[in-house]
């Protein structure tokens, strides 16, 4: 009897050993703290999935690289602003025939009909202060042919000689005064200029044919944007 009692509190003990070991959890574990984003990340996530993308922005630009493979927005954008910056000094110049091949017929026409306007030869000259500004605005489509309209922003420098001022010979006076001013020669006037800025936001359309493989890009239309 007293054996079976010391067995029955050896198997208490055991037990009990037992239920300290296995019954508490051990280590880390993921249901030990509930996972979660934390605000300043949930915000960056919604953002960048709000955000909208070029396709999303412009469908068409997306559509366009697929029916030119050789479009790229980026040397499309070069060669905007070259044309850009050769069409505006060759217009203020008088100059067209040197920008003849970047121009539709129509605006080609209109170029010349506004040259030919003109009471006389420009005297000042233009200068752009910085490189301009461009970016793609648009992109549409009439059957094969693509129009992308670029916005376009320029501070312009005009510069005009100034009128030299001459100095007025003496002409009356004592001739004592004549004859010492007579042999004296008169100051050369330096030649000053009149520099006058202006800051322009216009969009450019051109135009191409997706058919012909060696068809290019020709201004077609020319329109007033806000800066």
């Amino acid at each position: 009897m007293v054996v079976l009692v010391i067995l029955g509190i050896v198997a208490v003990v055991i037990l009990f050993q037992l239920y300290n070991v296995l019954g508490r959890k051990a280590g880390f574990r993921v249901e030990d703290k509930a996972l979660g984003v934390k605000p300043d990340d949930f915000d960056t996530t919604t953002k960048l999935l709000d955000r909208p993308g070029d396709a999303t922005r412009m469908p068409n630009l997306e559509v366009l690289k697929t029916r030119d493979i050789n479009f790229n927005e980026i040397n499309f954008l070069e060669k905007a602003r070259e044309t850009y910056e050769q069409v505006v000094l060759a217009f203020h110049k008088g100059e067209l025939d040197v920008i003849k091949d970047r121009l539709s017929e129509r605006v080609f026409s209109t170029f010349r009909s506004a040259v030919s306007a003109r009471t006389g030869p420009r005297t000042d000259t233009l200068a752009f202060v910085d490189p301009p500004k461009a970016d793609i605005d648009t992109v549409d489509f009439t059957d094969d042919t693509a129009q992308v309209r670029v916005r376009f922003l320029s501070e312009l420098a005009y510069e005009s000689p100034a009128a030299v001022e001459e100095p007025v010979p003496v002409t009356d006076g004592p001739k004592e005064e004549l004859a010492d001013a007579a042999p004296q020669p008169a100051k050369k006037a330096e030649p000053r200029s009149n520099k006058i800025y202006k800051r322009t936001a216009e969009f450019w359309t051109f135009q191409k044919g997706l058919r012909g493989q060696n068809s290019t890009w020709l201004l077609t239309r020319v329109e007033a944007a806000k800066a």
